[in-house]
């Protein structure tokens, strides 16, 4: 038997070499040692080695089975006569001959010799705790505290203190009115909010969107009535506002700017304004205020910007706001949506946050108080994060609003495809699919829609943030739209054939969502490459599309196109489509945002739930 079979057991090396245990320097004792940092520390019967009984290092090969190596200088009182350095050099000559495969040259073990290596080091690792504990710990200095703190925070229910992160953001949420709206911004919130309904209908009766209605339909609504779109089912505000923006972030389809996907959080402003039978003016305030904290780092997140979206709406004073942002804020601070393979929860992450923020306004409203400092407190965000930055809203320096810097998709698909899948066309005029023998793909960064598994997609989740699928569809079929998704379509033997000739990398110096290369060879050795925004490598934040220029965004001619498109898909009538998009895209006009509600109650031809 080898000394590695036995588990646990290591190799000390043969050279001569000093130990040192206990303050006594001694001769390497063993050839083979069980965890030398316990095993000095106690013989092979829990006692010290100062006993002058056998060590557990004397526990080598030949010691376990009876014969103790005999050198004092590790306490073993079975010691052969000669025990000069000289001799005990001669005895680890010997000791060290190996046999002809290399390994060294020890007898067999038997049962009961393992079961002795065995019980020293089980009472040898259950006694290590008893030395190291005679080593004195130092004492924490004992903190105290006395009288002499006086309240004066005066609020609701003697709540404690805002910290300062959360009085700017209340302030600014409680001044900010109608009438910081100018005629160019309310131009752009109504673009906002059309291109909004068109990613809502185009979710619509997809999987995961039918079970989020099936659960809202358990709750029906008593005092505040809010609608399920297209299924027209009655509930509460959070379950209203969670189905909703599942339904509106379900095909990817949304926008994307400073803040992410922030039109996810447009359905909190739809279910308390249709609750409250607030103004389309109310609900376009409450909805620049969500895109303005959404713009900047350190306001908390998506369940604190919808909170906040909520509380303006019910028209909460500062110390309510300040109770709304923090019960939104403190039991939700979200985590990523997940890599790879992607689940259902890649369209439902915001949404659950929009609940969980419509929830926390509306317990403040009832009266509810929640952790005064949910920023800078004691466990704070900042103590789990690192301290924010700091901020002045509004986002920008100019006093532009946020919602002037969103980009809007061309494509139900990953923001950085958007610029690459506008180039589809040139690519196919150039070449069929039966030509190419291979396509490099340059882009700003790999992350979540190149790893491993986006080379073999199996629901539509991975799919549309699978860019080798979405390349290789778009040249097969001439671009990307709803109808690309679908199971038949993902796992097409040839479109996995032509993905398999696909490569990507890091682009060079490529930053943001719309820089890319395509680069493709013919199988007659002809290669061309496009570049998305006419080469360029750096994309500011928000802007998606490379057509007609580089800080081209939709026009509202280009959005009425996808209200369009996604209303025929789903099969939404001319008539209900038309008069959905005359009032979609003039909110200012609205008297009660019941009324466009109404317009998109139920649409197409929903299969039971």
């Amino acid at each position: 038997m080898r000394w590695r079979d036995v588990p646990g057991a290591r190799f000390v090396s043969p050279r001569p070499k000093l130990w040192t245990t206990f303050g006594r320097t001694i001769r390497r004792p063993c050839r083979i040692s069980l965890q030398p940092s316990l095993v000095f520390s106690r013989n092979i019967r829990g006692q010290p080695t100062d006993s002058r009984e056998p060590s557990v290092a004397c526990w080598s090969w030949r010691t376990a089975t009876g014969s103790h190596c005999g050198r004092r200088s590790h306490g073993c009182t079975k010691a052969r006569k000669s025990t000069s350095v000289e001799d005990d050099m001669n005895d680890e000559r010997k000791d060290d001959a190996r046999d002809d495969t290399g390994d060294p040259r020890v007898p067999a073990l038997g049962r009961r010799d393992l079961m002795k290596l065995g019980a020293g080091l089980v009472v040898t690792a259950l006694n290590a705790p008893k030395v190291a504990a005679q080593t004195p710990s130092p004492q924490p200095v004992p903190v105290r505290t006395r009288a002499g703190y006086v309240y004066t925070a005066n609020r609701e229910s003697h709540n404690g203190p805002m910290d300062d992160t959360s009085r700017q953001i209340v302030k600014f949420v409680n001044e900010f009115s109608e009438s910081k709206l100018a005629a160019p911004d309310i131009e752009v919130l109504n673009k906002i909010m059309l291109d909004a309904m068109a990613a809502l209908v185009a979710g619509f009766e997809e999987p995961s969107v039918r079970l989020c209605a099936r659960l809202a339909r358990q709750v029906q609504p008593v005092d505040l009535k809010c609608t399920v779109l297209g299924y027209g089912i009655p509930t509460s505000p959070e379950l209203a506002a969670f189905t909703n923006s599942a339904m509106l972030r379900h095909c990817d389809f949304n926008d994307l700017g400073p803040g992410g996907h922030v039109s996810d959080l447009i359905p909190a402003a739809l279910a308390l304004g249709e609750a409250l039978h607030s103004t389309g003016m109310q609900v376009l305030t409450a909805v620049a205020i969500g895109y303005e904290l959404a713009a900047v780092s350190g306001t908390g997140g998506e369940a604190a910007h919808a909170g906040m979206v909520a509380a303006k709406l019910m028209g909460l004073n500062e110390d309510r706001l300040a109770n709304a942002l923090t019960i939104a804020l403190t039991p939700h601070v979200t985590l990523n949506k997940g890599v790879g393979a992607m689940s259902m929860w890649k369209g439902l992450r915001s949404a659950e946050p929009v609940k969980c923020g419509v929830w926390g306004a509306m317990m403040a409203r009832e009266g509810i108080t929640g952790p005064p400092q949910p920023f800078e407190g004691r466990g704070g965000l900042w103590s789990r994060n690192g301290r924010g930055q700091d901020f002045t809203l509004p986002a920008s320096a100019d006093g532009k609003l946020a919602i002037h810097r969103m980009g809007f998709k061309r494509y139900p698909a990953e923001g950085s495809s958007q610029a690459t899948l506008d180039l589809i066309p040139e690519m196919r005029a150039w070449t069929k699919v039966e030509e190419i023998e291979s396509i490099h793909h340059q882009l700003g960064g790999l992350g979540e829609i190149a790893d491993a598994p986006k080379w073999d997609p199996r629901n539509r989740e991975t799919a549309d943030h699978s860019m080798p699928y979405m390349l290789a569809r778009a040249l097969m079929d001439g671009e990307i739209y709803l109808d690309s998704f679908t199971e038949a379509k993902y796992r097409d033997p040839a479109v996995l054939a032509l993905m398999a000739r696909i490569s990507m990398s890091q682009g060079p110096g490529f930053r943001g969502n719309a820089p890319a290369r395509t680069t493709i060879r013919k199988k007659n050795g002809e290669e061309k490459s496009w570049d998305t925004q006419g080469g360029r490598r750096v994309a500011p934040e928000g802007e998606l599309l490379s057509k007609p220029t580089a800080t081209h965004r939709l026009t509202m001619e280009e959005i009425v196109a996808k209200f369009n498109r996604a209303c025929a898909y789903k099969r939404v009538s001319d008539t209900q489509r038309d008069q959905a998009r005359a009032i979609w895209s003039n909110l200012r006009a609205v008297k009660d945002i019941g009324k466009a509600m109404r317009t998109l109650a139920k649409f197409g031809d929903p299969r039971p739930l």
